[in-house]
């Protein structure tokens, strides 16, 4: 009777397995398949990109050039699972690997405690390896701010977004997310935001993230139930320069009361971002405070998943 559960809801086991392994054994980035497909992508990016090519040639050459990649890795997955004995122990291989929070987090809280001791330079040196921005001349807010940016917007698009295409369409839908997110990731390290190069995959990016991205902000203004996160969303998160990440940003400051937003530097040049919030600027305190509140939201996915699978094997 057991094997026929098992082997019955054999996909949702594996799913919990890899949300398991992925939270309590998660790789080592050094090892990690993303590492090598980041640096890859890097080498791609770097290969196809030159400023002197008129907008056109740009837009033509980093379409073609995500498209082929992607279509290549897909179809080679896809060949390996058709040849799979156990094609659910395989997804949920693959649905282990394209998670990635767990890293993030402990870098995050190790940033805390840098800036705790007053460790700036060292602060800054980690903060550099988790986004594209100039951070030479952060302060300590401005460490903590572009660190608790950086945590909110990969927790969603690395966990939350990877969960979300991978019940929509199982392992191949999320993979193909998490590539084109590897590969925008790769590209925009040495790149102005604005870069044409940058264009064609950003906008596929805002528009399959559209939804995951809405629903992460909303489980988190619900972990605050605060009016506050509904008029920060309505007054900041509508109006900044990319409406997703504004979204994670004023439910972020509403729930923590700090600032987040504003102006940054990427490759020497000044791009001024919507200040979100008028509060305090934030502290190291915010950051760890922050991690409670993703795995607040992280818990309630994962009870809000348990009860319609019951719901469903009652109705059934």
């Amino acid at each position: 009777m057991i094997a026929n559960i098992v082997q019955n809801h054999l996909d949702i086991i594996v799913f919990f397995v890899a949300l398991f392994a992925e939270r309590f054994f998660p790789l080592v980035s050094w090892y990690h398949p993303n590492t090598f497909l980041s640096i890859i992508f890097s080498a791609l990016g770097e290969r196809l990109y030159s400023p002197s090519n008129p907008k056109s040639y740009q837009y033509l050459a980093s379409t073609l050039a995500f498209s082929f990649t992607v279509l290549v890795i897909v179809t080679l997955v896809v060949l390996f699972l058709e040849f799979a004995f156990y094609p659910e122990l395989l997804n949920g291989l693959i649905l282990y690997l394209l998670l990635s929070s767990r890293a993030q987090e402990k870098k995050s809280l190790r940033i805390a405690r840098l800036l705790k001791l007053n460790q700036k330079a060292t602060a800054r040196e980690l903060v550099a390896s988790l986004v594209a921005r100039d951070v030479s001349r952060l302060s300590a807010p401005g460490i903590c701010k572009a660190t608790m940016e950086s945590l909110v917007l990969q927790s969603a698009r690395h966990y939350f977004a990877v969960i979300f295409f991978y019940l929509l369409g199982g392992a191949i839908l999320a993979l193909v997310y998490r590539l084109l997110t590897l590969m925008h990731q790769a590209w925009r390290k040495n790149r102005k935001p604005n870069n044409p190069f940058l264009t064609t995959i950003a906008k596929l990016l805002f528009v399959l993230e559209w939804l995951p991205i809405r629903l992460v902000a909303l489980t988190i203004a619900a972990t605050n139930a605060s009016k506050q996160s509904i008029h920060y969303i309505k007054h900041y998160g509508r109006h900044f320069y990319q409406t997703n990440t504004g979204w994670l940003l004023s439910v972020t400051s509403a729930a923590l009361q700090v600032q987040l937003g504003g102006p940054a530097l990427y490759q020497g040049e000044r791009f001024n971002k919507m200040r979100v919030g008028t509060d305090r600027l934030p502290n190291a305190d915010d950051i760890p405070a922050l991690v409670n509140r993703l795995n607040q939201a992280k818990a309630f996915w994962l009870l809000l998943i348990i009860a319609i699978e019951v719901a469903t094997l009652f109705i059934n």
